[in-house]
Order: structure tokens, then sequence, then C-alpha cells
């Protein structure tokens, strides 16, 4: 497995991180690779646009009147700021549910000042504060709409995650996708798929006229929703947020625990799928900034724009930089 990133202090190289990156289009064919396409990884948190197509293609944004900025938590993994805590309880009350109905669990949100704010309230975080309460809520919302019970839409069996398998079925256009479910951190499946198939069902959600109805104007719907609201999909200074706030509606980006990410350029109607190895989400940044320059996806003036995130600083403890990571591949 090639080598995407080194870590380097003085120069000098201390770590490498491997793994695979791949650009695909809509029709599944691959435009340029560094690595095994065929790599396996499971989804994590970046099949989140896709678990919420079912949602959108069944009517429930009209049903529920949710806005679009809800459904881009919906698509999220938030930092739990006040702003995604409040989207997350609207959905909830127009679904006619509380915080109770989510099974995410819950932990202090990743917004350092918001959970620092908490803490000095002697409030504790509940399952709201869960960077999956978004997705969740959207999938009790799914229940909602169709009368299903809600109270286990966490099963691998349930009508709601069928609906989910059935979405990730038409965007990766392999059945063969959703033949391994396992149970992600949040307790919902997560699947075991190629880069490969990733990337092409990111080029099939920004470029969804190769998509059948419903699937198709559910795509769009997302898209446009995730572009619209950075902030709601990620959080303040998150990396899906800056990348996709400097691109300006031309990039979709989500990632997933354990490094996996996957992206889409709506204009080029290209998707891309990365994975790094190790999981180490420090080497993410460096690695996705250099494969979106590559590809084009991002200017130049872009790329400047994001250089904290694109070569970010070794510091040692006084703060001082003593070196950088460092993104070394070439896509083919």
């Amino acid at each position: 497995m090639p080598v995407l990133a080194e870590v380097r202090r003085g120069g000098a190289v201390e770590s490498v991180h491997r793994g695979g990156v791949v650009a695909a289009d809509a029709s599944g064919q691959i435009v340029a690779a560094c690595g095994d396409p065929d790599l396996r990884s499971f989804t994590r948190s970046s099949i989140k646009p896709i678990q919420a197509l079912p949602l959108v293609a069944d009517g429930g944004l009209a049903q529920f009147e949710l806005s679009r900025s809800e459904l881009a938590v919906i698509c999220g993994s938030h930092t739990g700021e006040p702003m995604h805590v409040a989207a997350v309880r609207s959905i909830l009350r127009k679904i006619d549910l509380d915080e109770h109905a989510l099974q995410c669990a819950g932990h202090w949100p990743y917004h350092q000042p918001t959970a620092d704010a908490m803490r000095a309230r002697g409030e504790a975080p509940g399952p709201i504060h869960d960077n999956c309460s978004g997705k969740h809520a959207g999938m009790l919302a799914l229940a909602r709409l169709h009368g299903w019970e809600h109270a286990a839409y966490r099963r691998i069996d349930h009508p709601v995650q069928l609906r989910i398998r059935e979405a990730l079925v038409a965007l990766t256009a392999n059945p063969a996708a959703v033949a391994t479910p396992r149970i992600d951190g949040c307790g919902v499946p997560t699947y075991h798929v190629t880069l490969r198939d990733l990337a092409a069902a990111f080029a099939r959600l920004v470029a969804p006229d190769v998509l059948m109805p419903p699937w198709r104007d559910a795509a769009r719907s997302i898209v446009g929703a995730m572009t619209g609201f950075p902030e709601m999909v990620a959080g303040t200074d998150r990396l899906e947020t800056v990348v996709m706030g400097v691109a300006d509606g031309r990039l979709v980006v989500k990632g997933g625990a354990e490094a996996i990410v996957g992206a889409g350029a709506p204009q080029r109607r290209l998707g891309l799928a990365l994975k790094i190895e190790d999981g180490g989400a420090r080497a993410v940044g460096p690695v996705l900034i250099e494969a979106l320059r590559q590809l084009a996806f991002l200017s130049e003036d872009d790329v400047h724009v994001l250089a904290p995130l694109h070569h970010p600083p070794v510091r040692d403890r006084q703060g001082s930089q003593v070196g950088e990571i460092v993104s070394v591949f070439r896509l083919q």
C-alpha cells in the first residue's frame, strides 16, 4: 500500500501514513487512483448523505416541513454547537418525538468552547450532543413518515435500515456493497465497501441524472443542503466545513471515523474516496486537499487558503513549529 503522507520533524521523516485514493465517474469508471481501488473499508459516517436519501426521496422534507439546514445536519457529523443542537431538537419536535428517542448514546461536544460552557453550567452531555444525532433524528423521521415502529430503528433488519440499504445499492450500483453490514460507533449499520464503489457513489450523488427517480431529486436536495450549509455538516473550523466553504458549491465532502472520506464535484461529475490505512485522522486533511488539487477540484488559490490544513504543522510543547505533515502521493 503506498505512502500517502509523511510526518516530518526538522525535514526528516518520522512517521508515514499509507492508504488509497480513488476518483471515479458516475458510470463507475476509475479516472485516477493511487493504491488499490478495491481496498475495502467500513463507510462509517462518510455515507450519511446516502443514509439521508430515503427520507428525502419518500417525501419526508415536505411532510415534516424540514429546512435545508436541518437536512444538512441529518447528513452531517456535527460538533455539538448550539446551532446543531437546536436543529436536531427542531427535527424531533416536527416529528413529535423528543431526544429520549435518540439511540446514539452521546458524548461531549467536539466543539471545545461549547463543551467548556456546558461544564461551567454543570450540564452533562446527552444523546442530542452526539455527533450522529442528526443522522439518528433523520432515521426516526423516516420511521415516523411510514408509520413504522421507531423504537428499534437501529436494527439491521428494521425497515428504516432496509430502505437505507436500497439507497446504498442505488448509489454504488453494487448489491454486494450491502452484503456485510456491521455496527457503527453510534449503533446503526455500517458497510464494508471498496474505495471504487464509494467514489462512484459520490459521483452519482453529484451527477444524479444517472439515477432513477425518486433518488434523482433527493440527491439534488442533499447536495444543495450540504453545500448551502457546510457548517451544519461538520462545525466551526472542521475540515469539511472549511473545504466546502472555500469551494463555494463546487464540492461535497463527508468524512468518517478511522480516516475515510467521500467527496463529489458536481461541475466535474466525479466522485472521490480516500482511506488512511491506520485510521490516522491527522493525515486526512493533507491527503484530501492534495487529491482535490491534483484533480483540479480545487484551484491553486483555494489550496493556498487551505494551507494550514494542507500542510499542518508539527509543534513542540512550547507551541513552536518543528515540522509538518506533507502529502507525497501522485494520482495516476
